[in-house]
């Protein structure tokens, strides 16, 4: 770590042979220059944790020869430009907390070699688009506390390689029941180990087709307007270890399995602030080994 302060010269574009500007955790201020377009043999952009302001340049999409794009933690604003799209080589583009705002550009939808797509803590809004189903070697989508609204996309289920999906704290909802228009959203062999979609609007059932996500260890579906009973069925993901239903509308009892074969794995279990009925049956923690806590208050008792 380094104590840079002050601009990006944009004498900068004179340096055309440039493969690597790595600048993170420093004091520079002002905006990106556009000359920037001039590095085409730039490969690395790596300007996070300092004190940015302005919109992204457009120009940004003239350096094709960019893997990684990482201008987190700054003050950006403005909208994500469309010509990231043109950057096919791109497999990490890190764009979090910033101050950037409105859609999500579908072009984004090109980046076929992107493993690595960060946009949380912004003011994004609109749908996540339906393009980002191309994006098959995507191993983690970060678009958490934003604006975001309108239905998830289902294909966003068959990203095989998706290991983490933190969607919490948007405005998503599904109008419909959630296990009639997400009955195939995740796919079998699907490589999700953490899905968040803490503080949504999400309606209906808790989709079964989670049974595919056998690597499963985070299930956080917390501050939503699930209408459903509770889904034993996910006792049998054998790497679950937390999972969060807190603060929805799941009613009637907790009925358990006979299996001692279910949560095998399972330490944090948040049932809060439901309608469930009756007594929390004791039978449904007798093989939970790895339980550490369990919130149950604020359930209905009839």
């Amino acid at each position: 770590m380094n104590n840079f302060y002050g601009t990006i010269p944009p004498e900068i574009g004179n340096l055309t042979n440039l493969i690597c500007l790595d600048l993170p955790a420093n004091q520079i201020s002002g905006t990106i220059p556009s000359q920037i377009a001039s590095l085409v043999k730039l490969q690395i952009l790596h300007i996070f944790d300092n004190h940015l302001n302005g919109p992204i340049p457009e120009e940004i999409g003239y350096l094709r020869s960019l893997t990684k794009v990482s201008l987190g933690e700054n003050f950006l604003n403005g909208s994500i430009p469309t010509s990231l799209g043109n950057l096919y080589n791109l497999s990490f583009l890190y764009l979090y907390l910033n101050q950037l705002s409105g859609l999500i550009p579908s072009e984004l939808g090109n980046l076929k070699n992107l493993n690595y797509l960060e946009l949380s803590n912004n003011h994004l809004t609109g749908p996540i688009p339906s393009e980002l189903r191309n994006l098959t070697n995507l191993s983690d989508l970060g678009l958490s506390n934003n604006q975001l609204s309108g239905p998830i996309p289902s294909s966003i289920g068959n990203l095989r390689n998706l290991y983490t999906l933190f969607l919490d704290d948007n405005n998503l909802i599904e109008h419909n029941n959630l296990s009639s228009t997400l009955p195939t959203t995740f796919s079998i062999g699907s490589a999700l180990r953490s899905f968040k979609l803490y503080g949504n609007k999400l309606e209906g059932k808790i989709p079964r087709s989670l049974e595919n996500c056998q690597l499963l260890e985070v299930l956080d579906l917390g501050n939503n307007l699930l209408n459903d009973t509770f889904p034993m069925w996910l006792g049998t993901l054998p790497e679950l270890r937390v999972l969060s239903l807190r603060s929805n509308k799941l009613q009637g009892p907790i009925r358990t399995s006979g299996s001692v074969y279910m949560f095998l794995e399972l330490q944090i279990l948040d049932l809060s602030c439901n309608e469930f009925s009756k007594n929390l049956p004791m039978s449904l923690f007798q093989h939970l080994k790895a339980m550490r806590t369990i919130d149950k208050k604020t359930n209905a008792s009839r």
